[in-house]
């Protein structure tokens, strides 16, 4: 038998073998259900100093036309077992044991072991892309700038096919309409740049389908979408799975993506398989303590009043005697009325000028308005949510309460030490002091950070900057901010690189705090942590809040954090606030046809309440033209916030009747 015939019927595989035998080996009775079959896989990696093993022992079967979950956190193993089935593991990656079978149904001499196939042997070239593809966390550095997506599609028709030119071009429009291109031909030429987040990760997902392959590896592939676009992501792969019969290994941390797309779920931690089986097994009876804990962190909607989170790791000083101890220095003087608004915003309104011409002139600038017309208050001590897909002008908002942009026109005030303060119209002199009052979060924990600043230069410049104490003083201050957010303060020499995600994002919380501010801005301040770290901070952020009397602008697309943090809940759409009421109104009571879709596209982790893929709106859900009735300006009509009772602000036509909103 030479080199070729083992690999492909599996190193030491013979038909003398005992059935019990080769079950250990992945061909039990069902082989013919298998597509990929992984065996106690353990991968290494070399580093300076020694071995780091990533992957202990992990066993798994994908079965044909199903789709596996593969669940945990970040650092479990997902992305290295994903790798190696790939074989696209870095250079100091190795498979120290274990077997991955290759059980392809259109090779009649399969099953192949992968693992066991040499770098640079055609059969790998042969396998990616073509057999076995992958849908990458982040389209945007999936896809070249450089290239068309049509090139970038078709490239693996001409490696895997030699389909060149017209033949080329017509089956890459054909994909591309499969995966929901508006316009496949206009969608050909253009380049990743110019495409929205759920165009760019459609084009993704049409290269990894091209060829047609058996298995498709999805790493993580909503992540970085909003609820709407993730729902319709899932649907479109949901639909495309049936039409091919392809398999999916499911990468991911959402509970609520597992529940609406798995056949089986396997869960990892620390390399090793914590717990595996059905998707009811799995969310109707979970047996591990681990898979439990997993679960109870995350945020759902039918949480009650003071219900805690419950993080997997026991944290210093997360609602613990530790923050009240410290937290008399950084509570706020004023701490206002709570039924008295804090931040005061009117009619905000922020326009970009895009340049048409070049620099020496030949062409019009036209004007793009990101925030229009918006107005909203924050009550001291109150959190208020700000919601919407990307682009809808969240952020922009909270710069330009920041006075990090310049607003076009609008009002907005603060009370500052009890006075009222026009924030837009404030000299260098006020703005200086304001900013020591405003602090904000920023979504990035690792970009927000010096990395050649250690943590207690981090936690010292702002004292620096507002010349706020002597180096005595301010030691200890910094040494309580680490106690108040639940970090050693031992860790002070540290920089940034040597803390998980997590602890990162708490050292930005604690140098927002160090300057005792009452207005906190956290932008997205969670949704680049896993669900355990991200119970860890949320839960810390309720309890600042309440210790330290805070009044916090929360901006999110994750509708289930900004249920568990928030009291009143902002909707925006392109650039305006289509809905406001509590939290309870939004969720029992949503009205605007926006919020609506909104609720409706969110996933859900429970097997009782799955996405509806069948009737889910595919038109886009910031279309106002979808929206109809009242909820669309006329010609001779204009949209304005109308009150439906208790505060319930709703975007719709100035003349329609009240009760044709709330029907």
């Amino acid at each position: 038998m030479d080199k070729w015939e083992r690999l492909r019927h599996g190193a030491g595989l013979s038909k003398k073998k005992s059935r019990s035998e080769q079950a250990l080996n992945g061909v039990a009775n069902n082989v013919s259900d298998i597509l990929l079959s992984v065996k106690d896989l353990h991968v290494s990696f070399s580093v300076q100093g020694g071995r780091v093993e990533a992957v202990k022992g992990v066993s798994l079967d994908i079965k044909k036309g199903k789709t596996l979950a593969l669940v945990g956190e970040s650092g479990s193993g997902k992305s290295v077992i994903a790798q190696t089935i790939m074989r696209i593991l870095p250079n100091n990656g190795n498979i120290d044991r274990g077997s991955v079978m290759f059980f392809d149904p259109e090779d009649a001499n399969a099953p192949v072991e992968t693992s066991a196939i040499p770098n640079g042997d055609p059969y790998l070239s042969h396998m990616r892309g073509g057999r076995i593809s992958m849908v990458f966390q982040e389209p945007m550095t999936a896809l070249s700038p450089l290239h068309t997506i049509g090139n970038q599609v078709e490239e693996a028709l001409r490696l895997h096919h030699g389909k060149v030119g017209a033949e080329a071009r017509s089956e890459t429009e054909e994909i591309l309409n499969l995966v929901g291109f508006p316009d496949p031909h206009r969608g050909y030429d253009m380049y990743s740049f110019e495409l929205s987040g759920g165009l760019r990760q459609r084009a993704v997902i049409a290269m990894a389908l091209i060829c047609n392959p058996a298995l498709v590896v999805a790493d993580e592939p909503t992540t970085a979408l909003d609820v709407t676009v993730q729902a319709q992501i899932l649907a479109l792969m949901k639909r495309l799975q049936e039409k091919f019969h392809m398999a999916i290994l499911l990468i991911t941390h959402d509970l609520g993506v597992v529940a609406n797309m798995a056949d089986e779920v396997v869960v990892a931690y620390h390399g090793k398989v914590m717990e595996a089986g059905s998707i009811d097994d799995i969310f109707r009876n979970p047996q591990h303590t681990y898979l439990k804990a997993l679960m109870s962190a995350v945020p759902h909607f039918d949480m009650k009043p003071g219900e805690r989170l419950v993080s997997l790791r026991d944290i210093d000083g997360e609602g613990t005697q530790a923050i009240r101890q410290v937290s008399a220095r950084f509570k706020n003087e004023y701490l206002g009325d709570r039924n008295e608004a804090h931040l005061s915003v009117r009619n905000l309104r922020k326009e970009f000028t895009i340049r048409k011409g070049s620099w020496f002139g030949g062409g019009a600038d036209s004007a793009v308005v990101a925030v229009n017309n918006v107005s909203f208050d924050i009550n001291h001590g109150e959190c208020l949510g700000l919601v919407g897909e990307s682009g809808s002008g969240k952020t922009t908002v909270a710069k330009l309460i920041m006075r990090a942009l310049e607003t076009t026109s609008g009002k907005a005030n603060m009370k500052m030490a009890g006075k009222p303060v026009n924030i837009l119209e404030m000299d260098d002199k006020e703005l200086f002091e304001y900013r020591r009052k405003v602090q904000m979060i920023f979504q990035d924990p690792f970009g927000s950070l010096n990395p050649r600043m250690t943590v207690q230069n981090i936690l010292r410049e702002p004292y620096v900057i507002h010349q706020v104490g002597n180096a005595e003083g301010q030691t200890e201050e910094i040494i309580d901010l680490m106690n108040l957010v639940g970090l050693d303060p031992r860790f002070l020499n540290r920089y940034p690189h040597s803390f998980s995600g997590g602890q990162r994002q708490r050292i930005g919380i604690a140098r927002a705090l160090a300057l005792h501010p009452e207005l906190l801005i956290c932008d997205e301040p969670v949704s680049a942590l896993d669900v355990s770290v991200q119970a860890q901070v949320l839960n810390l952020l309720n309890d600042l809040r309440s210790e330290l009397g805070l009044t916090s602008l929360f901006i999110t697309h994750n509708l289930a954090v900004v249920n568990y943090v928030a009291d009143r809940i902002a909707v925006m759409c392109r650039g305006r606030l289509v809905e406001l009421a509590s939290r309870e109104e939004i969720f029992n009571n949503p009205t605007h046809p926006y919020t609506k879709t909104l609720l409706s596209s969110v996933p859900y982790p429970d097997l009782d309440r799955l996405l509806d893929f069948e009737n889910l709106k595919r038109t886009n859900a910031d279309d106002a033209s979808s929206w109809g009735g009242a909820f669309t300006a006329s010609e001779d009509a204009v949209l304005a916030s109308i009150d439906i009772g208790d505060g319930h602000l709703v975007l719709a036509n100035q003349n329609s009747d009240i009760r044709e909103l709330t029907t």
